[in-house]
């Protein structure tokens, strides 16, 4: 170790030393710095980060002993800078609360998961999928992608997102079988209305009238958006869905998504849980 021109390298990725799940919160890495410097009591420097490009204590966030003895180690060639950078962070993540394990991050708050197709700065399509609702969002010339998340064929609508000559957004809402038959249009540029971008949906209720409420929800917060028209739907709805009735959560979470994903194609009712502009 010190003097024995041994320099100590922890593999990435392994944990130096299994977390304690009581007690207070373990100290493993300042023990192992204590341990390394052969002292009981932590060697600090004037100077401690000198051969850092950063400081350990701005990496970390973590300005004590520990920090500071850890630089002074790779200033000995005990342990190398890629090390005490690992050990640094690790250090602040043992001086961290402990969270309890399993408990939401926030009450009611919600999560996404997303998975993206192609390059983002070019052709692509990214699948943005809620608690029980999902969407796909494309530009026409990135429709490819769509195979790769495997979910054309799943969708319960689609929006046909373009734009006119007064530079308004433009939407036509049309259901899974004429959206099929417009993708050899859209891919060729042939798409009427100036489409540009394309928008799946999927997951609404499939018992009336909570699949109808949800469909009009949508078309609803399209009209209310200031800069967009909505230029036709063809959306079977049930006769008797009965608007306005209570918005099933599923158009809620669909909202917040598009919301997401395109800002400003839709307004959403702030009484339903949207944000009005």
């Amino acid at each position: 170790m010190v003097g024995s021109g041994i320099v100590v390298e922890f593999p990435s990725g392994r944990p130096v030393v299994a977390g304690s799940s009581r007690g207070a919160p373990n100290r493993s890495v300042a023990r192992m710095v204590r341990r390394l410097s052969g002292i009981g009591r932590a060697d600090t420097c004037p100077e401690p980060d000198a051969p850092f490009p950063i400081r350990l204590r701005e990496l970390a966030g973590v300005n004590d002993e520990t920090v500071d003895c850890l630089a002074g180690l790779v200033r000995k060639g005990i342990v190398t800078p890629t090390s005490a950078a690992r050990l640094a962070m690790r250090h602040a993540d043992e001086c961290s609360p402990r969270r309890p394990v399993g408990r939401p991050i926030a009450t009611g708050a919600a999560c996404y998961e997303l998975k993206l197709a192609g390059d983002p700065f070019g052709q692509f399509a990214l699948h943005l999928q809620g608690r029980s609702t999902w969407i796909v969002f494309a530009p026409a010339r990135g429709l490819g992608y769509l195979a790769e998340l495997s979910v054309s064929l799943r969708s319960q609508a689609c929006l046909l997102i373009g734009s006119d000559a007064g530079r308004r957004i433009t939407v036509r809402l049309l259901d899974p079988a004429t959206w099929r038959r417009c993708i050899g249009d859209l891919s060729a540029g042939g798409a009427r209305c100036g489409s540009r971008h394309v928008l799946l949906i999927g997951g609404l209720p499939c018992r009336e009238p909570e699949r109808s409420c949800a469909l009009i929800e949508i078309e609803h917060a399209i009209r209310r958006g200031g800069n967009t028209v909505l230029i036709s739907s063809n959306l079977r709805k049930a006769g008797n869905a009965g608007y306005p009735a209570p918005v099933p959560e599923s158009a809620r979470e669909l909202m917040t998504m598009i919301e997401l994903t395109f800002p400003g194609l839709i307004e959403a009712d702030a009484s339903i849980g949207g944000h009005a502009r």
